[in-house]
């Protein structure tokens, strides 16, 4: 589409600053394109633009001489001030440019009151001295719009990511808001007269009056989709900085309505805004500064609407000759519908009415706000059917608005049936077996903000108030819940009154207005008698409802089905449907059951992808004689309810049998059919009719999800029959076709029920195998980015489907993957929208609306897993490979002297985490044997650290509590008839809520024979089973046992006195003895399943020394948190050292040891001195003591003649004292 030339003026006082973009690139600008009016001409200027304001005002409203008088001076006016535009404002640089475009120009000035348009208007100057060019296209576009989100040559500019499929219009759809606050009658009669002249194939939408409010004005777009909206009321009111439009029952159209009226619809409308004012204002504001404040405000509503959605906006300037306005709007609406740009149709109805009506400057009024080549429609009407031009002059306007704005539209009965609804719901409660009008008066009692409610509080009577007394004076009835209710013939009556009185007011909506006016119009009805009697006189009240300003909104009708059982209102027989149409009756199915099929048809339920197999055996096991009624068994995830949504699409597709073609398939629930059933025998009543109407149809097949909740729904105490019962004797006979779901735990549940067992045949819905989700999550991804307006990557799918089998072990595929996709682009799409926020702060709306929409990518689905689970997941890629090759690295530097055990390990884990490893089986299983204190719990604390990010992620386990045989229930849970029973065991617990985590089994040894027995399933197949019989997934835990066999002999002296063994030779021994050690107190089949029996020697000195610095690396953290700095010489070290390692202990007394003689005196130094803000601990070793000092940059506090001697012990009881 050719883009249009951009002229952009803006003045600065009396000073016009130009510059032109021209379509092929080229731009001039300049000095020599800058303007600046001398005082004389700036008002000059001022004054012809007040003559031209005053004189177009009063045109078509004086008579005789006057009017012709009038009319030449506004011509002269229009020509001298179009010469003077011309020939002084615009540079004499520009003039052979404007005169030899051909295209469209769009304006961006900050000068709304000059019209600059009128250079552009007639194809022939009625005088010498040309400055009109011929064939230019003219529009504006605010600074406001230019500056933010508006881009010219945009045909279809508002997308709103919504993914419509792309249509081209082929013919013209109007919506008119007419005169909404009832103030303007010309109003009614422009649009009266207007419609009347365009062609009948352009569709005609009026909301006239009271009509034209928010609600009805949502509803109308979204049923027609309109092209333009023509809005023909009074000028724009401001709430806050911001321009509103006034409409019917005090609402208001303000940007964020607007933006959300428009956001539905597949085009962006045209905005036409036809504005009237007050004949005393009009006289009151022919100022200058006064036409400035309006052209103003216009402006800034223009850019309001652009910015909220609209396509363009069209405005007149003044309020000129009705007459002449009508016939150049229905010009300028007949162009379009034939194909015209908006800026071409503009430019013709102008030029038309230049030519034919020289005495009348009314179409000098209009502006286009927007892009001027946008084409509304494709293709034209001209062929079709073009009326004669209209002739204004003979039109009557008296004469025209009565029969015009009658409704031809059928009857919207959406308020009418929300309102029956409410009137159900009010006979259902008082055991009513009728619908009467009672019930009806106190359904328009519950709409909050109604008029119904507005007259009674006016009368001084509670809404509330009044319904109680009607609900006393009815009494209660003896009818069943699921007694069918019947609309007595009075209420019939009063529906069908309804109607013909919304029908009368103009409007097709059937609204609260009208349906109160004919209840209340009945003379001798019982609503009227109980009014009456509570001292309320219809009449009065039902003057009150007609004059009353308030409107209930149909979103804000309570809903019917609230503390009761859903109701249609099409259950009624006669009341909302026409004669001769099909009657609803009271469907038991309908008001219980989800019809899959129709949902189905309207495209709303989730597609099924693969899963050919089950399908199969599905339609299968329905086609069957006897015993056609199959049960989906499987984990709650792998798409069983999936599976039967694909069976209703396939029956709406008729891709089924011929014996299942046409069937209906209904969902039911445990929870519809025991609803509201609280008196014996209306459980069973209900079923019973479910089950008959089921049958008798012969085509419906009934859904039944989570079937095993039926085994004992509806059973007393008393021992009665329970749903499962009374379903039986329909499923044996093969008269009723039914398909359950459930899962292989809760089936159990059947299964004890043989007779009901029997009559199912269960079909295994297994989870999906990785490929095969990644197949479905690929078939589901438009739905996806259509839903979140973003783009997934194929290694997006990848990953979902990788990281949430790796991480999310205890829930199923492909729901686990779906959930995380879904999770991450909604995450992606709100990080977007934080971002444009940003952006559009920073006034870089631009850069905003240019991005792409979101992408998903591995990093996003591992960040959601991170959520999800706590573990620092990482995507796929060089960074995890290379955190996996330091594993053994950064191990090393925090287990120090068990090199050999961590190289093991750190081996083991790579393995794993390779893929090398064989499926099901845990990460990885070590026993660590060796002598205390060397490191065997610091190596599992520091793997849970690196791999999953936290100590918290070590599970430990002493295994010392479990040396009684019976002591295993703890750890899995109590088996049947034990006390604890339904608590979970301690380890299968923790184990299923942090499946990634290491799990120490501490002191392995200690524990009784038999419960080694519990660990054989889990290190041979990563699964253990608790006592409920739940499988707790283990294959992506580490699993690690210490243990201190055979270590008692690592410090006896070699037989023989021999010393002269090497270091290695030395270690070969000690393996050996402990290998020994553990074959005797472990069986071999447990010993088999352990991929690792590690090590760990004995500590030296040195290493002793590298402890000993570590822990009080950590003491230097906790005081640098503080403020303070920790200096240990060396002697000190040694001193520490010496203290706290022994070779049979290990250093796990160095942790105490620094406690005694470190941290607790430092403590009470602390406590006692007043230690400045930065503060250097200096520790020394003196005489086999510790020596400390607290040192700041000046001073040092104390020293070690004035330092009292610190005990090597402080009693745990002993005081401070200063």
């Amino acid at each position: 589409m050719e883009q249009p030339a951009i002229l952009n003026i803006n003045r600065t006082d009396a000073k016009y600053q130009f510059r032109l973009d021209l379509p092929d690139g080229q731009v001039l600008a300049g000095q020599e394109l800058s303007v600046e009016l001398s005082p004389e001409q700036n008002d000059r200027l001022r004054r012809m633009l007040q003559a031209m304001a005053q004189a177009t005002r009063s045109v078509g409203t004086l008579d005789g001489k006057r009017q012709t008088a009038r009319t030449a001076a506004v011509s002269d006016t229009h020509m001298a001030l179009g010469r003077f535009l011309f020939d002084t404002l615009i540079p004499p640089v520009l003039h052979d440019a404007l005169r030899s475009l051909n295209g469209a120009l769009l304006l961006t000035t900050n000068t709304p009151d000059i019209p600059w348009e009128i250079m552009f208007d007639s194809t022939q100057s009625p005088r010498p001295g040309k400055y009109l060019c011929q064939t230019v296209s003219v529009a504006r576009l605010p600074q406001a719009v230019r500056d933010r989100s508006y881009r010219p040559g945009l045909q279809d500019r508002v997308n709103r990511a919504h993914k419509f499929s792309k249509r081209d219009a082929q013919a013209l759809s109007i919506l008119f808001l007419v005169n909404p606050t009832g103030e303007f009658v010309s109003a009614e009669e422009e649009v009266a007269s207007l419609c009347t002249s365009l062609p009948e194939a352009i569709a005609r939408l009026i909301l006239y009056r009271q009509q034209a409010n928010q609600l009805e004005m949502r509803m109308r777009l979204n049923a027609e989709n309109p092209l333009i909206v023509h809005y023909a009321g009074p000028l724009p009111s401001f709430m806050g900085l911001k321009p509103v439009l006034p409409l019917a029952g005090n609402s208001r159209l303000d940007a964020s309505a607007v933006e959300q009226l428009f956001l539905a619809l597949p085009r962006s409308p045209l905005v036409f805004l036809s504005f009237y004012e007050d004949e005393r204002i009009l006289r009151s504001t022919g100022s200058a500064a006064a036409q400035l404040e309006r052209d103003e405000i216009v402006e800034q509503l223009a850019a309001t609407l652009l910015q909220a959605g609209a396509g363009a906006v069209v405005v007149p300037r003044w309020p000129a000759n009705p007459l002449r306005m009508r016939e150049c709007m229905a010009l300028f609406y007949q162009d379009i519908a034939d194909g015209v740009t908006l800026g071409d149709a503009l430019r013709r109805a102008r030029s038309y009415m230049a030519q034919h009506y020289t005495d009348d400057t009314a179409w000098m009024t209009f502006v286009l706000y927007g892009d001027p080549t946008q084409r509304l429609v494709t293709g034209s009407l001209a062929g079709k059917e073009r009326p004669v031009e209209p002739q204004f002059d003979d039109l009557d306007d008296s004469q025209l608005m009565p029969p015009f704005f009658a409704s031809s539209h059928t009857p919207d009965r959406r308020f009418l049936k929300a309102v029956l609804e409410l009137a159900l719901t009010e006979a259902r409660r008082m055991h009513k077996d009728y619908l009467g009008t009672p019930h009806l008066f106190i359904a328009l009692t519950k709409l909050d903000g109604g008029c119904t409610q507005d007259a009674l509080r006016t009368l001084g009577f509670s809404p509330k108030q009044v319904r109680d007394v009607i609900r006393l004076a009815l009494g209660s009835g003896k009818a069943s819940i699921d007694t069918p209710i019947l609309p007595t013939r009075r209420c019939k009556e009063i529906l069908q009154t309804a109607e013909r009185n919304a029908a009368s007011a103009g409007s097709s909506l059937v609204d609260e207005r009208a349906i109160a006016q004919a209840v209340l119009s009945e003379g001798d009805g019982v609503t009227h008698e109980l009014l009456t009697k509570l001292g309320i006189n219809p009449s009065q009240l039902m003057e009150l409802i007609s004059q009353s300003n308030a409107h209930a909104l149909l979103e804000l009708v309570p809903s019917a089905s609230a503390g009761g059982p859903e109701i249609g209102a099409d259950d009624l027989p006669g009341v909302l449907a026409p004669e001769g149409a099909p009657k609803g009756g009271n469907s038991v199915l309908e008001r219980l059951g989800r019809d899959l099929t129709r949902q189905a048809s309207q495209e709303q339920l989730t597609p099924l992808i693969g899963r050919e197999k089950e399908m199969r055996l599905l339609m299968q096991t329905l086609m069957l004689k006897d015993r056609n009624n199959p049960i989906l068994i499987g984990d709650s995830g792998v798409g069983k309810t999936t599976i039967v949504y694909g069976l209703a699409q396939r029956i709406i597709e008729g891709k089924v049998p011929p014996e299942l073609k046409g069937k209906r398939l209904i969902e039911l629930s445990a929870s519809s059919l025991v609803a509201g059933t609280k008196y014996r025998g209306e459980f069973e009543e209900r079923l019973l009719k479910v089950l008959e109407e089921a049958e008798g149809s012969g085509n419906i097949i009934l859904f039944i999800d989570e079937m095993h909740l039926l085994i004992g729904t509806g059973r007393a105490a008393d021992g009665s029959i329970d749903a499962a019962g009374i379903l039986k004797p329909a499923l044996a006979g093969g008269r009723l076709r039914c398909i359950g779901a459930t899962t292989p735990q809760e089936y159990r549940l059947i299964e004890k029920d043989a007779a009901m067992e029997r009559r199912l045949r269960p079909i295994l819905v297994e989870e999906p195998s990785p490929d095969e989700a990644l197949a479905i999550l690929k078939g589901m991804r438009s739905l996806y980015e259509e839903h979140h307006h973003a783009t997934i990557t194929d290694d997006a799918l990848q990953a979902a489907v990788n990281l949430s089998v790796q991480y999310l072990p205890n829930l199923r595929l492909p729901d686990k993957a779906c959930s995380v996709l879904d999770e991450a682009c909604s995450q992606a799409r709100i990080s977007w929208m934080e971002h444009a926020e940003e952006a559009e702060q920073e006034e870089e709306q631009e850069n905003v609306d240019n991005r792409p929409t979101p992408v998903i990518t591995p990093p996003l689905i591992a960040e959601v897993i991170s959520h999800r689970t706590g573990i620092p997941v990482r995507a796929p890629g060089r960074e995890e490979r290379d955190r996996l090759l330091g594993l053994e690295t950064r191990l090393k530097a925090r287990v120090i002297g068990q090199e050999e055990a961590v190289k093991r390990v750190s081996q083991a884990i790579q393995v794993a985490r390779a893929g090398l490893k064989p499926r099901n089986r845990p990460v990885g299983v070590f026993l660590f044997v060796g002598p205390t204190g060397v490191g065997k719990t610091e190596l599992a604390r520091a793997l849970a650290a690196e791999l999953f990010g936290s100590d918290d992620y070590l599970i430990r386990v002493d295994m010392s509590e479990y040396m009684e045989k019976h002591a295993v229930s703890r750890m899995i849970g109590a088996p049947p008839g034990y006390v604890g029973y339904d608590q979970e065991g301690q380890l299968t617990g923790k184990l299923r809520r942090r499946p990634h985590c290491v799990v120490l089994l501490d002191e392995l040894e200690k524990a009784h024979p038999e419960v080694f027995d519990l660990f054989l399933q889990v290190f041979d197949a990563g699964r253990l089973t608790d006592a409920q019989g739940h499988t707790v997934d283990a294959q992506h835990a580490i699993w690690i046992m210490t243990s201190n066999l055979g270590t008692e002999m690592l410090g006896r002296s070699v037989p023989g006195g021999f010393r002269a063994y090497t270091r290695e030779n030395e270690k070969q021994m000690q393996r050996e003895q402990i290998m020994e050690r553990v074959r005797q107190a472990f069986r071999p089949e447990f010993l088999n399943r352990i991929d690792d029996i590690v090590q760990f020697y004995p500590l030296d000195r040195d290493q002793a020394h590298t402890i000993t610095r570590l822990q009080l690396h950590e003491l230097a953290g906790r005081l640098l948190e503080q403020g303070m700095t920790l200096n240990v010489e060396d002697s000190a070290v040694d001193l520490l050292c010496k203290e706290g390692f022994s070779t049979t202990q290990g250093a796990r007394p160095l942790r105490r040891v620094i406690e005694r003689m470190l941290t607790v005196p430092l403590s009470l130094r602390i406590l006692l001195a007043d230690v400045p803000q930065h503060c250097e601990v200096r520790v020394s070793a003196v005489n086999g003591k510790l020596n400390i000092d607290l040192r700041d940059t000046s001073t040092i506090m104390s020293s070690p003649e004035h330092t009292p001697s610190v005990p090597d012990e402080i009693p745990l009881d002993a005081e401070l004292t200063s």
